[in-house]
């Protein structure tokens, strides 16, 4: 005889921090920013080389592998792309991948406020789809938010090719 429970019948509970999307990751949604966080480490932080033999590139997608402190706190952060000195560990530059649904689903205050940590963290790169452009310069002057560099991409139709371009501020 199997035990059922019949107390999910009373309604769902999700404890804080347990909502879907914070904890598990949808393949179907995430893939576009995933191979873009893929392309753009390839291409713009191909770490180490001959020129910087001591950095190397990580990224944390579609898994985490390396985890930025965030200052004296036991906090940490997750930008899609690190570049570490090695052996010292220490941070030398970030990139942040963001797509058209990423931009979209995602309030503006919680942009600014992320893209405004990683500037505390090391040289933070952002890269947005090229069409996204205007308005992400907009919302950083707006809140007067400085950061390394502003990237576009885009992939080009029927080939697994990745354009960057680099904006001016």
């Amino acid at each position: 005889m199997a035990i059922s429970n019949k107390m999910w019948r009373l309604g769902t509970f999700v404890p804080p921090g347990a909502e879907p999307g914070l904890t598990e990751r949808f393949a179907w949604r995430d893939i576009e920013q995933e191979k873009a966080t893929q392309g753009i480490a390839q291409a713009r932080f191909n770490f180490p080389d001959v020129r910087y033999p001591n950095l190397k590139t990580f990224t944390n997608r579609p898994a985490r592998q390396v985890g930025v402190k965030l200052g004296e706190s036991k906090e940490m952060a997750f930008p899609d792309i690190v570049v570490l000195e090695d052996p010292s560990n220490e941070v030398r530059m970030l990139g942040e991948v963001e797509t058209h649904r990423s931009l979209r689903e995602t309030p503006e205050a919680d942009l600014i406020d992320k893209w405004g940590t990683f500037t505390f963290l090391g040289e933070m790169y952002l890269f947005v789809p090229l069409m996204r452009v205007p308005d992400v310069k907009t919302m950083l002057k707006g809140n007067k938010l400085k950061i390394a560099g502003l990237r576009s991409w885009r992939y080009i139709t029927g080939q697994d090719l990745i354009v960057i371009a680099d904006m001016r501020m």
